[in-house]
């Protein structure tokens, strides 16, 4: 018998220290619901679940993400409802107009409510507002509106974008807009201008399939562009190098017999060109306004102005030498352009409405899979943990009791010293 150490008691006290150590943690373990609360419960399990947490978190966000871009798409929708409506409103006020029971009073009536659902589509435009954001309104000196990207998954690269795009008057009627006048005539060749080049061609492009029918309407245009400008032509021969008859002098220069009483002159070209002389300042600027008075525009409209807005489009008044019937129809023509580019654009935004909700639904599925399965790494069986509880429990009163007996042991030296 020894009293210096006490194997027994020694034992007896590591088993209720392991005891005790273990019954904590299960204890931790429940009262946390986690199976892992440290690294060193599980190193890799840890590591899997933080990651599997970050990704999770993504996810949900980039659903919040995808529901608010829904949001955006929703609101230009209901704006665009509205733009619609006016658009077929005016298409049948420009019907209307066509009809030949209207004078010129009536049709003018009718041209104000044309300008103020004209006015109000810009309104809409330009004050449609999601989170100060204004996807329908003209932006920049090119009247582009910027593009929103929507970040619509957990990494890098899982974007969407959402196209804004000008729904004013001048932006609604943009693609039929085909050439461009500078504020300065002699600058058409700036950004953004169509140059002399392409304005022509274009205006043969209106003109008809015929090379004849192409110079002539070229000719036309020159025509018009000199008698706006306050030229008249020259009918009959005069004196001796004076302009010759078929060519265009201002009319302080025309004499009565209807002759020319200076040398310069101007001949519109007949071979599908613009005359040299027209080529440069007002003149050109002239040729540019009815240039663009070919796909659609009312030329007398823009006799004052060369930067349009759109509503140049609208003008169901005839010029003196065109037929009111023939005009208010081209109205019609140009409003159906603009509502099928509006229409367009409303099909483009229901197409990626559609196509969040499902991305919303696959984000969802996606989060809670990988939830389970993170559930799976870090989650505490509960019933297990209980019974592993149970278990430690006994084992650590059965050591505590073990101890205390141990501990007793070493009385029986003391019957030795009676």
């Amino acid at each position: 018998m020894v009293i210096q150490h006490n194997m027994a008691a020694t034992n007896s006290y590591r088993q209720l220290n392991t005891n005790n150590t273990s019954l904590n943690k299960n204890l931790e373990k429940l009262s946390s619901g986690f199976r892992i609360n440290r690294a060193a419960d599980d190193a890799a399990g840890l590591a899997i679940s933080e990651a599997m947490r970050s990704k999770i978190n993504g996810l949900d966000q980039a659903q919040a993400n995808a529901n608010d871009a829904i949001g955006l798409i929703q609101t230009e929708e209901g704006a665009l409802t509205e733009t619609h409506s006016m658009l077929q409103r005016m298409t049948t006020l420009a019907t209307q107009a066509a009809n030949g029971t209207y004078n010129t009073t009536s049709r003018d009536s009718i041209q104000k409510e044309l300008d103020e659902l004209g006015n109000e589509i810009n309104r809409i435009a330009n004050n449609t507002d999601y989170n100060d954001i204004k996807p329908l309104a003209q932006k920049g000196e090119d009247g582009q509106v910027d593009s929103m990207t929507m970040q619509i998954g957990a990494t890098k690269g899982e974007t969407l974008k959402l196209k804004g795009q000008d729904m004013t008057v001048a932006g609604i009627f943009k693609e039929i807009d085909k050439i461009k006048v500078a504020e300065d005539g002699a600058a058409c060749t700036t950004t953004g201008v169509m140059s002399s080049a392409d304005a022509l061609t274009e205006v043969k492009k209106m003109a008809g399939s015929a090379t004849a029918d192409k110079n002539a309407a070229v000719e036309k245009i020159q025509v018009k562009a000199l008698e706006n400008s306050g030229y008249v032509k020259v009918t009959a021969s005069g004196a001796s190098g004076m302009a010759a008859v078929g060519s265009y002098v201002k009319a302080e220069n025309l004499n009565a017999d209807g002759s020319a009483n200076t040398a310069t002159g101007i001949t519109p070209a007949t071979n599908g060109t613009i005359a040299s002389a027209l080529t440069s300042g007002d003149l050109a600027k002239a040729v540019y306004k009815e240039l663009d008075a070919a796909d659609g525009v009312r030329a007398t409209d823009l006799s004052a102005k060369a930067k349009y807005d759109g509503a140049e489009y609208l003008q169901i008044g005839a010029e003196d030498d065109a037929d009111p019937t023939a005009r208010a129809n081209q109205v019609v023509s140009n409003i159906q352009k603009a509502i099928n580019h509006v229409s367009d654009y409303r099909a483009e935004l229901g197409a990626k409405q559609n196509r969040l909700e499902h991305t919303i639904n696959n984000l969802a599925v996606t989060s809670e899979n990988t939830t389970a399965a993170e559930s799976r790494i870090r989650d505490t069986d509960m019933a297990k943990e209980i019974a592993a509880y149970q278990k430690n429990n006994i084992l650590s009163q059965a050591a505590q009791s073990m101890l205390s007996q141990a501990n007793q042991s070493g009385q029986g030296v003391l019957s030795l010293l009676r």
